[in-house]
């Protein structure tokens, strides 16, 4: 098997990638672990992507964070959601632009600089692996979103996302019922869907109505039936098949 240095998701090494169904990366090799800098974060908390000018290298370890780039005539935009197993670098915002890595919850990262991580990637397949398996991961999620911003509707834009987040996030709740996190605020929520907030309110306020969405805690929601949730949007089949997970995979 061929490998490569890590220098980003356009040169990431190419490998025997696993099927779609079980593409989702998977634990954090215990050599990678060993050598990050676990930070714990808060909802709001900025990551710095510099360290003593070197450029450095997220693996979330738990909770999520967001990356918000401002072009150079002051548009800003969320361009990207990183959950747990993701890996983040500062090239993979685009260049000229100003990014904003900040987690919108609390959990945990590692912090590595990039040339320790790339070592490390050079000397342990596994640790390659990972890497590998989580660029091509983020880089069809990616794509999914961008579809959907893109082609569908509000209501199919919201359902793809609280999809997504259901399939990440998601856990079987007591009185039925799929509960799961909600970390973006009402205004970056419709940032990343590219939505008017009076817009995404009133599609949010739709599925209320019915009965399929409620939100018992601030960033907390809750889906009475999933099945209903995957019917809204034709990127339903594909979030499943990508990250290995359907309703009765969820804890």
């Amino acid at each position: 098997m061929t490998t490569t240095s890590v220098h980003g998701p356009e040169t990431a090494r190419l490998s025997h990638a696993a099927p779609p169904e079980t593409a989702m990366p998977g634990s954090v090799p215990p050599a990678l672990a060993a050598e990050g800098a676990a930070i714990r974060t808060r909802r709001g908390q900025s990551l710095p992507l510099t360290l003593d000018g070197s450029e450095t290298v997220f693996v979330v370890q738990a909770g999520a964070l967001m990356l918000r780039v401002t072009l150079p005539n002051g548009l800003r935009q969320v361009v990207m959601l990183l959950y747990p197993g993701d890996v983040f670098r500062a090239a993979f915002a685009p260049p000229q632009a100003a990014a904003h890595l900040s987690a919108v919850s609390a959990g945990e990262v590692l912090r590595f600089r990039l040339t320790s991580f790339t070592a490390l990637a050079d000397d342990d397949p596994a640790i390659a692996r990972y890497y590998d398996d989580a660029v091509a991961q983020q880089t069809a999620r990616q794509a999914i979103h961008m579809a959907a911003v893109g082609r569908l509707d509000c209501q199919e834009r919201l359902a793809t996302f609280l999809m997504e987040l259901v399939l990440v996030t998601g856990v079987r709740a007591p009185g039925g019922g799929v509960a799961f996190d909600m970390p973006l605020s009402r205004t970056d929520m419709a940032d990343y869907l590219g939505l008017n907030p009076d817009t995404l309110s009133r599609a949010t306020s739709r599925l209320r109505a019915t009965g399929l969405l409620s939100q018992p805690e601030r960033h907390r929601g809750l889906v009475r039936d999933f099945e209903s949730l995957a019917a809204l949007t034709p990127a339903a089949q594909s979030l499943m098949a990508l990250l290995g997970r359907s309703p009765a995979g969820l804890p």
